[in-house]
């Protein structure tokens, strides 16, 4: 049994159960339709139980913002309690690793729903069960959903806390760049093939709850004798081969997305003997994966941190100028009333003047040399923007509409008609 009481709490918990979040109208992707029987769970945990990508698995239901509270007080019952534990340790682990690489780890949350829920993925009903949203950062659960892991054959705490693990898992993949490099190797490949590079994520993400639980037996005596059996006998439930024989069809390797039982049991234990991000690399230097390594994966990441900490200052074109604020990122929306020529002097820069609204002009400066024009621009059109304001009485100046190349910057951008210039 995890022994998890009396322990640190995480403060990365939104409790918002009990709170209603408003169902869209229109949905794309897929529908669980009927009521939770035993194909419904087989379906459900096949999907989601430590991996699944929610956008490509889970028919994501794409609608308006949450309107709950995402600041509720965490409640105090014991399966709350827990996985704020879990959590907790989970940010020791990785804030540790991170660290002796030079990095600060980026620490998601953990939002506990009831019966739906909005997140940046769009919209989820409970059946999805648990899911992390790489936009938000956010890991996603119902609490409802361990009563159909113990129906599975995957019953204890530990079972549960591998779920955030893997989870976790998947937050570490995301700001150290691996499921965006994931998401662009599946462009313009077969299905076949985009099926082969999920599971090497998903093994990935058991691999590093193996590690997360590695420190956590090894440094804080969180877990008891028994405890790494039943996680991975849990691994082997869920492997794609058991629920396909579970749900009475044929073992199709072609279509796994998760791993079978033996790859997701023996990728858990390569992280819970080595304790090493490095022993993780389920990727092969054919795809073009494993190659960027440990140290610039943490690289990765805190660049993240970076543009993470400035987006937090992200402000609106009317604040900064009224502040009288520079380097300060701002978003927003104008119409142009003047296209000047370009600036040729040092880096190429296509300028034009934005009424913003208020009685306010904005200076664009839009660097050509780092990024496409805009091409055909006109007084009348209508631009969205990103970037750095630089004030002057006259309005201010926006430039650094631009993707930057060495990482060390935020990237910004213009849109006009759909269409991005970064």
């Amino acid at each position: 049994m995890v022994q998890w009481r009396g322990r640190r709490r995480s403060t990365n918990v939104e409790d918002t159960r009990g709170q209603r979040s408003s169902r869209p109208m229109r949905a794309r992707g897929l529908k669980l339709g009927g009521g939770m029987g035993t194909i419904g769970i087989i379906a459900v945990i096949a999907i989601t139980l430590m991996g699944g990508d929610p956008s490509q698995l889970l028919g994501i239901l794409l609608g308006s913002s949450s309107q709950i509270n995402s600041n509720q007080p965490l409640g105090d019952d014991d399966a709350a309690v827990f996985l704020s534990v879990i959590l907790a340790d989970t940010e020791v682990t990785w804030g540790k690793l991170f660290s002796a690489s030079g990095s600060r780890y980026i620490e998601p949350k953990l939002r506990l729903f009831s019966g739906g829920v909005n997140s940046a993925c769009g919209y989820n009903t409970a059946a999805v069960g648990p899911f992390y949203c790489p936009p938000d950062q956010r890991v996603y659960l119902d609490l409802d959903f361990f009563q159909q892991l113990k129906q599975l054959g995957a019953p204890g705490d530990f079972a549960q806390a591998y779920v955030i693990g893997h989870e976790i898992g998947h937050h570490v993949q995301n700001i150290t760049g691996v499921l965006p490099k994931v998401h662009e190797a599946k462009q313009g490949i077969s299905k076949k093939q985009a099926n082969q590079l999920q599971v090497l994520v998903e093994l990935q993400a058991d691999c590093y709850a193996g590690i997360w639980a590695h420190y956590a037996e090894s440094e804080r005596d969180l877990l008891e004798a028994g405890d790494i059996e039943e996680g991975m006998q849990a691994a082997a439930a869920i492997g794609d081969d058991s629920l396909q024989r579970r749900a009475g069809g044929r073992v199709r390797p072609e279509t796994f997305t998760h791993g079978s039982s033996a790859q997701r049991t023996q990728w858990f234990k390569t992280g819970f003997r080595t304790g090493s991000v490095e022993a993780c690399d389920t990727f092969n230097q054919s795809n073009g994966l494993s190659d960027i390594g440990w140290a610039q994966m943490a690289r990765t990441a805190q660049n993240a941190q970076a543009a993470e900490t400035q987006a937090s200052a992200i402000s609106d074109a009317h604040s900064a100028f009224a502040s009288k604020r520079s380097d300060v990122q701002i978003t927003g929306k104008g119409i142009v009333v003047k296209v000047l020529a370009d600036d040729l002097k040092g880096s190429r820069h296509q300028k034009f003047i934005l009424d913003i609204g208020r009685g306010q002009t904005l200076l664009v400066a839009h660097n050509i040399d780092l990024a496409p024009r805009v091409s055909s621009l006109r007084s009348g059109d209508q631009i969205e923007y990103l970037g750095e304001y630089e004030y002057n009485q006259r309005g201010g100046v926006l430039h650094w509409t631009h993707h930057d190349p060495a990482g060390r910057h935020m990237d910004g951008w213009l849109k006009r008609r759909g269409q991005t210039f970064r």
